[in-house]
């Protein structure tokens, strides 16, 4: 991990001299300066260098010209973000963590005003920007923003003009075949000045790169035997991880008077997947050996419906928007596999491989509603402050999970008729929670002077959570019913210090107060894991909830700009003390439950530059450093102080070189490159202690891009992963359970090479 620097500088280093050394020749043109970000992050509009927190914010323009279509490639452009991924399956498993604080519902992710999933992952259409906002958001965001925030930020209705673009894309991945896109987006004012729409969809197909090839023999334990699969043999299956993808955006913007305006909006997206896109054993490894062809589809669906109302009055504006966020997720995935195993070496009944196959069903739905008020008022007070309620329900369904003939085979064996597995039926799960959540938060600021503001705010929480589940099968050890439920309310305070030294450094400090919202335990058999959890000294009837747990966060920062606006200096440093920690305990029978114990810190800095040195030529760099571990392990078996937070990287990295210059005739010519560094990790997804933790290696990925534009068109030559760099992102929480020895792997795509056009009209 020592070398994680060095390497970051180097990629620096190669980004640079690379463009440079291409823009050599060219004439320096009249110098414009670095662009003026605006954010929203604090909920009232500022610069990116006036705003008192550490933000990384991506527009419009930076997304389309870095090429970023998905979560991961905008994720790795953001210092101190980790990419993680947690849960089961596929769908429901990305869990970005922020400066170390690693977990479910630790970062929040919003589209515009409304809370999704963390996991869900829409493409990048139709964006104005996106916001990554470091460091608890509890006053102004909420329950599942301790970490950090990122926010999605879609393009409103114009009122004055028609326009839009059109954009299609066509690429090859290495070790599959062709991926393709085409989307667009048109603005029309209906009732110029009064109404207006804005509509943009997309669609689109990736090419998969894993083949499913047929395994003839097994090893039998104990005697070392090699035995024959009974399983038909099947012709290898190529790219089975195709995937398909379509969406559509749809908003409106009526002005009900000239200060009253509504904004009804419709976003959906669906994804339909052949396969898992998960490497066997080693991330590099595109060969998925089976005892049978099990398919391995899922779908991912949602949609967003939404209403905004925005009063502007002479004191400031009220947004008032209530929301509807709607979820479904269905995925099937081969378990005859660990089936097997558990029966050859657990129960030590040698069975031949059988065909079975599990599903998993998620629906979310969430109700939301926030008014809020923000001051535009004279003299040296502003407020921003209001109400929040959210309704969400959440439904996990296991539909009956078959493996037919295991109950005669297992008799066979034995020689008796006994029902070790009645009716073949290894597991069904029902679960449902239902949470509601009430909160009202505000931030005051009084400005000293024209230089010194102070800033003082928090957030007031009720919450609570019922948890109803039915289990049965094999697995569950049969037939059994549960419920609870759990709830809590507090307070999260947050100030703010804020000095303009000058007119182009700025000074900020802060102290705030994060919480993840509590919840319910669901069923822990005795049959599989009973032995295990007497070994842990576990009862679990003592932990049927788990509480929030809640850090306190310390920045110090500035925003700077020096050389004529040439350049740009952001920093933050920051420290964080974590208790009462949700520790995920993972059981080696397969079964999981949380409990809060133990404590945490992370510290460490973020640091990015932005520099434009002549027209035309812009070079950026960033940098994060977080050490986060284990200060106090609550007692927890398998954690220790001093422990490492999974799935953190010491280091991140990244950094690009973008040179915009005339070829004459109306038309302009573009060079980029961007590169990544991100540093060695941990994964204790299938590990039953930190101990045992897998480490991911550190992993480094260069993009380059070329192409010519004109005020119309817009053509680009493209290569992503340029040196097809296979990172080991996190070994996957199967559905079933891991077959030990097969690990699978979320892994980056192998390199891409494409083209693309682009429109304007």
């Amino acid at each position: 991990m020592s070398n994680g620097p060095i390497k970051s500088r180097r990629i620096v280093q190669a980004v640079a001299l690379a463009t440079l050394a291409l823009t050599g020749h060219a004439q320096a043109q009249e110098f414009k300066g670095l662009e003026e970000v605006v954010v929203t992050a604090s909920k009232r509009t500022q610069t990116l260098q006036e705003t008192g927190m550490s933000i990384t914010a991506l527009t419009d323009v930076e997304l389309e010209r870095m090429g970023a279509t998905s979560f991961l490639d905008f994720a790795v452009r953001v210092p101190n973000l980790a990419i993680a991924f947690e849960a089961d399956g596929r769908f429901d498993s990305n869990s970005p963590a922020i400066r170390g604080i690693f977990g479910q519902d630790t970062t929040g992710f919003y589209i515009d005003d409304t809370l999704v999933n963390a996991s869900v992952l829409p493409k990048v259409l139709d964006v104005e920007r996106v916001e990554v906002l470091r460091g608890p958001q509890g006053s102004l965001y909420g329950a599942r923003s301790m970490g950090g925030t990122i926010r999605m930020i879609t393009k409103q209705p114009d009122l004055q003009e028609v326009y839009g673009n059109f954009h299609s894309s066509l690429s090859s991945v290495k070790e599959g075949d062709l991926n393709h896109v085409v989307d667009g987006a048109i603005n029309i004012p209906v009732i110029p000045d009064v109404f207006a729409l804005r509509l943009a969809a997309y669609a689109g197909a990736n090419s998969g790169v894993f083949d499913r090839e047929y395994q003839p023999t097994w090893i039998e334990a104990g005697t070392g035997a090699v035995r024959q699969n009974p399983g038909p043999a099947f012709a290898t299956r190529e790219d089975v991880d195709d995937e398909d993808y379509w969406g559509v955006q749809l908003v409106g913007k009526w002005m009900l008077t000239e200060r009253l305006s509504f904004i009804p909006k419709f976003l959906y997206q669906e994804i339909d997947a052949d396969g898992l896109p998960l490497a066997d054993i080693d991330p590099d490894n595109t060969t998925e050996l089976r005892f049978y062809d099990v398919p391995e589809n899922g779908s991912d669906e949602w949609y967003i419906a939404s209403g905004t109302i925005n009063w502007e009055l002479d004191a400031g504006t009220i947004v008032s928007t209530t929301s509807l966020f709607d979820r479904t997720t269905d995925e099937n995935e081969e378990q005859g596999s660990f089936i097997h195993w558990l029966f050859n070496n657990v129960i030590e009944i040698p069975i031949d491989p059988l065909f079975g196959q599990i599903n998993t069903q998620s629906e979310y739905e969430f109700v939301a509603h926030e008014t809020r008020f923000t001051s535009e008022f004279d003299g040296p007070w502003q407020f921003s402050g209001g109400i929040f309620y959210q309704d969400t329900e959440y439904r996990r369904i296991y539909p009956p999970a078959l493996i037919p003939g295991i109950n005669s085979a297992v008799n066979d064996f034995v020689g008796a008729p006994i029902d070790i597995v009645p009716g073949d039926l290894i597991f069904e799960t029902l679960e449902v929670f239902e949470t509601r959540e009430w909160a009202v938060f505000g931030e005051l600021t009084y400005s000293v002077n024209e230089r010194l503001s102070l800033t003082a705010g928090g957030r007031f929480y009720d919450t609570e959570t019922e948890f109803i589940a039915t289990s049965d099968g094999f697995a569950n050890d049969g037939f059994s019913q549960e419920s609870g439920e759990q709830d809590e309310s507090g307070f999260n305070p947050k100030v703010l210090v804020e000095y303009d030294v000058n007119d182009a450094v700025n000074l900020y400090a802060s102290g705030a107060k994060g919480f993840r919202i509590g919840g319910v335990n669901g069923n822990l058999p005795l049959g599989l894991c009973g032995d295990e959890l007497a070994d842990l000294n576990i009862d679990p009837s003592a932990t049927p909830t788990f509480d929030s747990d809640e850090l306190w966060s310390y920045e110090l920062g500035f925003k700077s700009t020096f050389a004529d606006n040439r350049i740009s200096v952001n920093a933050a440093a920051y420290f964080i003390d974590w208790t009462d920690i949700q520790q995920l305990n993972r059981l080696a029978c397969g079964f999981q439950f949380t409990a809060n114990a133990g404590e945490a810190e992370s510290q460490g800095f973020e640091v990015e530059v932005t520099a434009a040195p002549m027209e035309g030529l812009t070079l950026s760099l960033g940098v994060g450093y977080t050490d986060a571990e284990i200060t106090d392990d609550g007692g927890v078996p398998g954690v220790r102080v001093g422990d490492k937070i999974q799935g953190i990287p010491e280091w991140t990295a990244t950094a690009s070189a973008q040179y915009i210059f005339s070829l004459g005739g109306g038309w302009d010519g573009l060079l980029r490159a961007d590169g990544n560094y991100y540093g060695e990790s941990f994964s204790a997804n299938n590990a039953t202690s930190l101990a045992d933790a897998r480490v991911r290696d550190s992993w480094q990925q260069l993009n380059l891009r070329a192409g010519v534009m004109n005020d119309d068109w817009e053509l680009t030559l493209f290569a992503t992963n340029v040196n097809d760099e296979r990172a080991n992102l996190a070994d996957n929480r199967s559905i079933a359970a891991e077959t030990p020895g097969r690990q699978r792997l979320v892994t980056t795509r192998p390199r891409t090479v494409g083209l693309e056009a682009r429109y304007r009209f």
